[in-house]
């Protein structure tokens, strides 16, 4: 009873957030009235506010105790969450970009970080092997669409790769390769960044150290998207703040309202349970993500998405039942 109170309602709750965050992202992305980095912008800038808010008003002015280590891992994972979170963002601003093809190939991150561990000489049990094995079907069902023309089309990622090569394709059939190598590279990514999140959070000792470093956390993002925003728009000028739509404002407000409630209903339980576990659990957004998909945007391919979303998340399943991510954990402790 108390792992359900502590772990899993908490980590449910979370998942929801995650889900929505993924369609309302969408939502406000794909009518292209807003650059991705101004959605960035705001997104955290609504996130940091929320989070000062919710920390003046438990705890005032005073500063937490909060346990040695907390900023490297803090900076380093604003250093991989920079372009996690703009690729998701630039993904979902692709007409192409539709959750239910994109949430389950951002879910990937359990089973490269099996490659990871794999370099520092860690190796997976059968039971991993397997996980990693029903995630490359998964994949493999997503991404397939017609009888392969040439060699590398057997191989769905290498064939994304390519096609962005391509000069014969369509603009439809580009974005759609670009939109698939931004979800991979989300997911590529989150295997550190995964890491990082669980770290931080355990040295925030308690939510009050948790809010304060997270609001951090979202703080530096939405500065260096503010800086990267202005430097590109010096050479390239950028549609201007004052046009964008209620509509975004409204979506960007909600997503930093759902960023909020993630961290504080998921993050805590990093200190309760293996990173891998919490990970995987999160897992769960994508079938949610996909049926949202189909419910809200009539994405098309949605058996074909919502069997890919499932035969990944058996593997993810059987990856967390792996000692691999605890004993990876381990390394950067």
């Amino acid at each position: 009873m108390k792992a359900w109170l502590t772990v899993i309602i908490p980590i449910i709750l979370g998942t929801i957030a995650i889900s929505f965050n993924n369609v309302v992202r969408r939502y406000v992305m794909k009518s292209r009235a807003i650059s991705p980095l101004q959605g960035l912008i705001l997104y955290y800038a609504a996130a940091a506010g929320l989070f000062g808010v919710v920390y003046i008003f438990f705890w005032g002015l005073t500063l937490p105790q909060l346990l040695p280590g907390i900023w490297t891992a803090v900076i380093c994972g604003v250093a991989v969450n920079i372009f996690i979170q703009f690729f998701k963002m630039k993904a979902s601003s692709l007409d192409e970009g539709e959750v239910s093809l994109t949430a389950p190939l951002q879910a990937l991150t359990p089973g490269l970080i099996i490659g990871l561990a794999l370099l520092l000489g860690e190796y997976p049990s059968k039971v991993g092997v397997l996980g990693i094995g029903l995630m490359v079907l998964g994949t493999y069902v997503l991404l397939w669409e017609k009888t392969p023309q040439h060699w590398y089309e057997y191989f769905g990622p290498l064939k994304r790769i390519i096609g962005l090569f391509r000069k014969d394709l369509t603009l439809a059939e580009r974005n759609k390769n670009l939109a698939v190598m931004l979800s991979l590279g989300s997911a590529g990514l989150g295997t550190i960044g995964l890491i990082f999140d669980g770290l931080y959070s355990r040295r925030s000792i308690n939510i009050q150290g948790l809010i304060f470093s997270a609001g951090v956390f979202v703080g530096l993002l939405c500065l260096i998207y503010l800086a990267w925003y202005l430097l590109r728009s010096a050479t390239q000028p950028a549609q201007r703040f004052r046009s964008i739509s209620r509509r975004a404002i409204f979506g960007l407000l909600a997503m930093g309202v759902l960023w909020v409630m993630q961290v504080v209903t998921i993050y805590p339980t990093f200190a309760k349970t293996f990173i891998a576990y919490t990970g995987t659990l999160k897992r769960f957004s994508i079938l949610i993500s996909v049926v949202l998909g189909y419910f809200l945007f009539h994405e098309q391919d949605i058996k074909k998405r919502l069997w890919a979303a499932i035969i990944i998340l058996a593997g993810v399943i059987l990856i967390s039942l792996d000692d691999l991510p605890a004993r990876l954990s381990a390394y950067f402790r």
